[in-house]
């Protein structure tokens, strides 16, 4: 009867201290035992676990199958964006309940396995304590992929870490550690980078030297550096270090910077955020600022201008002196000036390769993007520029007012002069559409306000190469039309122009890539064109495809 009474006691003091705990947490414990369940996800509590509410309105902790986040601070965020407030559909792969306090299974949201996303992305590896059910085989296969490619927590070794920071740490890197490619050393480069070797290094400086990286995109124009290279990289690419925000990591890439400078900055912004990158030139001596000043901002910044100071020179109107003080050599700047003809402005930088002449090549191309100008743009080339186009005294009264359209400048400059540069000429995104002249129909030239006569002699005389070879003064027509097409710019409009092959459908695809990521290379192009059943359709225009 004793025992009985402790018994009773003991029950009674454990309910009056837990009891207000007991309900609330094994409500949550709960069992799912349907094989396909639709629930809304609450919560993500880390980078593998999540608290759902079933359609009976209970909760329960949902473990993702097979996988392991090993506190990977990328993989908490990518659940957090992609399952936070969503529905999901869970499903049982064997043995999902161990009879704990986790339901083991395979979540999906809008159809996607998040288990796979997380495995193929490097947000997660493989739980080898887990039973591995029907899907270890793919969840394997994406990690292997994700290895490979080093992406997520494979991205760096080690080993990596250590000899850039000086850290003996082994601590995995995180997404946020970001490489600045306009700064960082050749050996940097070929460290860090994969499938880097130490020629591509080469390349990757001598091609910033003469072209700084505007965007981490442009890279793929680096003679070398392909898609799988890119692809495999460009989640650790930059091309302006934020200063307030960088780790050492990062500021390590900024020319080798030294371990007293980083703690400089370090410090510096642990008690005031940096206001200005003139800052910088108050910690660091001179010399180092100036070798790192294009390259750093006080925000988050994706683009940036670092074109040539003295201005771009416009390669339908510009003289052989603005040219050639744009670096461009005689001979190239001689063949940009002998093919202005027939009343046709260039429409993209690339043409230039498509001259006939041996003088400029694509690397060519590349090497001079930031200091040539397709188009001028009233309001916000500088004056350097703008001089480029119109001489001094004009020049100055433009950079004196703010334009709402081009035709303004016809109160500056005579109407005359005014046809002549109107079509090279903006004052914001040129809003000129085309249609390719070399591969539309006659019906999509029509419906341009092109002529019948004027189709008639385009398709005739096919291919055009060159403004040379146009069979008509095309003045009248010149912001309708275009030789060449830059894929990573053209409107819907010239897209459509490009053969008939390419429906809505394949366009909008284009444009979303691109959105992304710009177009590298034709073989890039090609391989699009490939994965989108488009080969015969890329083999007709291929010829007429530029990327610049």
């Amino acid at each position: 009867m004793k025992i009985f009474k402790n018994i009773l006691t003991f029950i009674l003091i454990f309910t009056i201290v837990f009891g207000f705990n007991i309900p609330t947490y094994s409500k949550e414990i709960n069992q799912i035992t349907a094989n396909n369940t639709t629930a809304k996800v609450l919560q993500v509590l880390d980078g593998d676990t999540i608290k759902v509410e079933l359609p009976n309105k209970d909760t329960a902790y949902v473990k993702l199958k097979g996988v392991d986040a090993k506190g990977f601070d990328a993989s908490y965020d990518y659940l957090t964006n992609t399952l936070l407030g969503q529905n999901v559909t869970l499903i049982n792969d064997g043995g999902a309940y161990n009879g704990g306090k986790f339901n083991y299974m395979l979540v999906y949201c809008n159809g996607v396995n998040i288990n796979n996303e997380m495995v193929a992305n490097g947000y997660a590896v493989i739980d080898t304590k887990q039973n591995k059910g029907g899907t270890y085989n793919s969840l394997l296969a994406s990690q292997n992929n994700a290895k490979e490619d080093l992406l997520g927590m494979w991205r760096f070794e080690d080993n990596n870490y250590s000899s850039i920071t000086g850290s003996s740490s082994s601590t995995i890197i995180h997404t946020n550690d970001k490489i600045n490619i306009n700064t960082a050393t050749k050996e940097q480069l070929e460290k860090l980078l994969k499938g880097v070797s130490s020629d591509l290094a080469k390349e990757i400086i001598k091609y910033r030297d003469k072209n700084p990286f505007s965007n981490i995109q442009e890279i793929k124009f680096v003679k070398g550096f392909s898609k799988k290279i890119y692809d495999q990289n460009k989640h650790a690419l930059t091309v302006s270090t934020n200063i307030n925000t960088a780790n050492e990591f990062e500021l390590k890439t900024l020319n080798n910077m030294s371990d007293a400078n980083i703690a400089k900055i370090m410090d510096k912004r642990s008690k005031n955020e940096f206001t200005s990158v003139n800052q910088l030139s108050s910690i660091i001596s001179i010399d180092d600022y100036n070798k790192i000043s294009d390259y750093v901002s006080v925000k988050d910044v994706n683009n940036i201008d670092i074109s040539k100071s003295y201005g771009r020179a416009n390669i339908s109107l510009s003289s052989k002196y603005y040219l050639t003080n744009a670096d461009v050599p005689y001979k190239f700047a001689d063949d940009i000036i002998a093919y202005r003809k027939n009343g046709y402005t260039y429409k993209t930088l690339m043409e230039l390769t498509k001259l006939g002449t041996n003088n400029i090549t694509e690397q060519d191309i590349h090497y001079l993007e930031d200091n040539l100008n397709v188009y001028t743009n009233l309001n916000t080339d500088n004056l350097n520029e703008l001089t480029a186009v119109f001489g001094k005294t004009t020049a100055e009264k433009i950079k004196n007012r703010s334009f709402s359209q081009k035709t303004e400048l016809k109160n500056i400059i005579s109407s005359s002069d005014y046809d002549k540069v109107k079509d090279a000429i903006s004052v914001d995104k040129n809003k000129d559409e085309y249609v390719n002249i070399n591969t539309a129909t006659k019906e999509q030239m029509y419906a341009q306000g092109i002529s019948s006569t004027q189709a008639y002699h385009f398709i005739q005389q096919r291919p055009i190469r060159h403004s040379g070879q146009l069979p008509l003064d095309v003045k009248d027509i010149n912001n309708k039309i275009s030789l060449y097409t830059n894929i990573n710019t053209a409107s819907k409009l010239e897209l459509q122009s490009l053969n008939n092959g390419i429906n809505d459908l394949l366009i909008d695809k284009i444009i979303k890539y691109r959105e992304q990521d710009n177009f590298g290379s034709l073989e890039e192009v090609e391989q699009f064109f490939k994965d989108n059943n488009g080969s015969n359709v890329y083999n007709n225009i291929k010829s007429y495809i530029v990327l610049r």
